[in-house]
């Protein structure tokens, strides 16, 4: 273990020793220092005494999720990556930790998905983001995020500074919505003083335009849906989703109305995704963002470079079995400070085939999906499930 002042990788959790190996030998081969805490407990001394390059956090440890919420209570870790240490890859797996502020999970099984993702960070710490605190003011254009829980409004926060946004909050919404400059208003459902709905009914009243995304619970999406049809401009969205599906929402909300020319809807929908780059012996997992009748994107830290043919193996959209695809990586999108961005870390790839079948099956599942939220939007406020 070597404490340092300079770039390091913060270690948090009672790894076994050979975890802890492949870990630290990851760790010394992208030529970083690391810092091992054993207690979860211990996080907060350990990030008071030095800022980490990367975290890595035992999924399954006590405490994690207490050492998930005070990293990211700090603004001055919100660009500093937090992995995740599973024992699988799962779709649960990967919704506990974006839910928790987590940016990319991994095994140790092997030190190769850790060593990857390691070397394709930045060099030195990340710069402090400034403009996640309340009141930042500065040229970005600004969104309230309001709920009672800090946690909750930190990882919310996170993910609309890294989309661009300059990020107050707030508990309540008494004057917050209709103030001068801000763009976006997410606020969960459970506020005080009559809850959001009251809150967004009194900004209507008082002329306010500005878009809203309602964070609720799934149980009372349809109850949400029915109370907000006639105020315009609002979506609501699933609380259990990644925190990271409001840059998807908002971006809808805020895009000029006009006549979309995509050859098929792009949509939110989440699997996890095991792929590689073909003829590559290693595989990876990340997790789906979007997708469409012809591609998807997949979050990941360890995205492919442009070009590059990969394999694919997922669940397709309302599938009852996995398919292999094979695409060409279009565009990625390392992790960051890269301005504004519409999407997490990861590489959006073109589906060029499949097998026996499984191009078909994908392109079924993408449109039957894509049918049933048209029908919901046309007829009622954005859904985002």
């Amino acid at each position: 273990m070597v404490a340092s002042e300079t770039a390091h990788l913060l270690i948090v959790g009672p790894f076994d020793e050979a975890s802890s190996k492949r870990i630290g030998d990851a760790a010394q081969a992208a030529e970083l220092a690391f810092v091992v805490v054993s207690r979860c407990e211990g996080t907060a001394a350990a990030l008071d005494a030095a800022r980490p390059t990367a975290i890595v956090v035992k999924m399954d440890a006590p405490g994690a999720e207490l050492a998930f919420a005070q990293i990211r209570s700090q603004a001055r870790l919100s660009r500093v990556p937090v992995f995740g240490v599973a024992q699988e890859s799962s779709d649960v797996a990967f919704l506990e930790l974006f839910t928790w502020g987590g940016d990319d999970l991994v095994s140790i099984a092997s030190p190769f998905p850790m060593l990857k993702r390691i070397r394709a960070l930045p060099a030195a710490p990340a710069t402090p983001a400034q403009a996640v605190v309340e009141g930042a003011a500065n040229a970005l254009p600004q969104a309230v995020v309001a709920g009672p829980v800090a946690r909750w409004r930190s990882v919310i926060g996170r993910a609309l500074h890294n989309g661009g946004f300059a990020v107050r909050f707030a508990t309540d919404l008494a004057e917050e919505s209709v103030a001068d400059g801000v763009r976006v208003v997410v606020a969960a459902r459970d506020l005080p003083e009559g809850g959001a709905l009251a809150a967004l009914e009194r900004a209507r009243s008082r002329g306010s335009l500005v878009p809203w995304v309602l964070v609720t619970a799934p149980k009372k999406i349809a109850e949400s849906m029915a109370a907000i049809r006639s105020l315009g401009r609002v979506a609501t969205m699933d609380a259990f989703a990644p925190p990271e599906n409001v840059l998807f929402v908002v971006n809808e909300l805020l895009a000029p109305r006009g006549v979309d020319k995509r050859a098929s809807p792009r949509l939110l929908y989440g699997t996890s995704v095991v792929f590689r780059v073909a003829g590559r012996p290693e595989d990876e997992v990340g997790f789906s963002y979007n997708v469409s009748a012809g591609g998807a994107y997949v979050r990941t830290l360890a995205p492919p470079d442009p070009g590059e043919e990969v394999w694919l193996e997922l669940w397709p959209p309302r599938s009852e079995r996995r398919v292999r695809l094979a695409g060409q990586v279009a565009w990625r999108r390392p992790f960051g400070a890269f301005g504004a961005a519409t999407v997490p870390a990861g590489f959006g790839v073109r589906l060029t085939d499949g097998l026996s079948g499984d191009l078909d099956r994908w392109l079924a599942g993408c449109t039957s999906f894509g049918d049933s939220m048209l029908r919901i939007r046309a007829t009622k406020p954005v859904v985002v499930e």
